[in-house]
């Protein structure tokens, strides 16, 4: 298989970008090690994008154990374990 380049650009709408005219929906991935269920790269590399947060407040809904979280207020960096 030739090289391939993956561009990864964080925002809530996640784009992926792959060099040598493979799309990134045709790259497969293995999810079996982390808490991710997509198995291309496209929609794993969207899939983790959601999984972290930046507010003011601790999130409350769509968190999961290992969801990263940013506190703007006290600039603080906290991760998701189990339900705290």
């Amino acid at each position: 298989m030739a090289d391939v380049t993956v561009t990864v650009t964080p925002t809530a709408n996640a784009s992926v970008t792959v060099s040598n005219t493979v799309a990134a929906s045709n790259v497969t991935f293995d999810p079996s090690s982390s808490d991710l269920t997509d198995t291309d790269l496209q929609n794993a590399i969207a899939e983790l994008a959601l999984e972290k947060f930046s507010q003011a407040a601790a999130p409350t809904t769509g968190v999961t154990e290992g969801d990263l979280w940013y506190d703007t207020d006290d600039d603080k960096f906290y991760a998701r374990d189990e339900d705290s």
